[in-house]
């Protein structure tokens, strides 16, 4: 059996000319001015039906008539490729996959980035937790799915986003929650129309649940202040979080 040789004549011939004139070319490139170069980035808003990557949004609307905001899972059942699993484990937490990412972790948010409010809100390797969610204080929540998440960092197999709502006028809200299995829950907001494109919101919320099963009952202490300024082209938003959540853990 032939074979190919592995360089052509033509090849050889083209590597030693690259070799004779290198010296040549290195005096030209070390004598020629370095240039400025300036790499800039823009986020340009959309249309959904627009975006050419999966996403989907659940608005406010949405996640009020999902149930008392307590966990995510509540309002992501209408999310399509996203299936978030509530064990009733508040030690352990949401299990969400997207497509198949995070499917294999015990617990928690894994191979997922979340974003609450602009600020990341999840590890380096994709691990993270969505009791912090202020779903109360949430005007959508942006959920993105297939390769196009991969721009948001490595392991990243969907990418879930919390954007906050906006303060246009002063206002004051307090809600009242009550469910089975002892579940209760108490929270309120204060936010606050300062001008000049400068908004501040105050929220807390206090919540127990019995649980469904022995060993599973849990506390959660949630806390957020915040203040943005925005204008018709940038945005600043400064956001402080309290969050404790003991909870006795069921082993499932």
């Amino acid at each position: 059996m032939s074979q190919r040789p592995l360089f052509s004549p033509h090849a050889l011939a083209v590597a030693c000319a690259l070799a004779c004139s290198s010296g040549a070319f290195a005096q030209s490139s070390a004598a020629a001015p370095s240039e400025e170069v300036v790499v800039t980035g823009s986020l340009t808003q959309q249309r959904v039906q627009d975006a050419p990557f999966a996403i989907t949004v659940v608005d406010r609307d949405a996640l009020r008539r999902a149930g008392p905001m307590v966990n995510l899972s509540e309002a992501m059942s209408q999310v399509p490729g996203v299936v978030v699993n509530n064990r009733g484990n508040y030690a352990q937490d949401l299990q969400i996959s997207s497509r198949g990412f995070g499917a294999r972790a015990a617990f928690g948010v894994r191979s997922m980035r979340l974003v609450a409010d602009g600020i990341p809100a999840s590890g380096p390797d994709g691990q993270g937790q969505v009791a912090h969610f202020d779903l109360a204080g949430a005007q959508r929540i942006e959920v993105l799915r297939g390769p196009f998440s991969v721009l948001y960092g490595n392991s990243s197999g969907g990418v879930i986003a919390l954007v906050a709502a906006p303060v246009k006028t002063s206002e004051v809200e307090v809600g009242v929650d009550a469910a089975s299995f002892g579940l209760r829950q108490v929270r309120g907001s204060v936010g606050l129309a300062l001008g000049q494109g400068f908004d501040a919101r105050l929220s807390a919320s206090h919540m127990e649940v019995e649980g469904y099963r022995p060993h599973s009952a849990a506390q959660r202490d949630l806390g957020q202040a915040r203040l943005g300024w925005q204008n018709d082209t940038d945005r600043v938003v400064v956001q402080v979080g309290a969050y404790d959540q003991p909870a006795d853990d069921p082993w499932a």
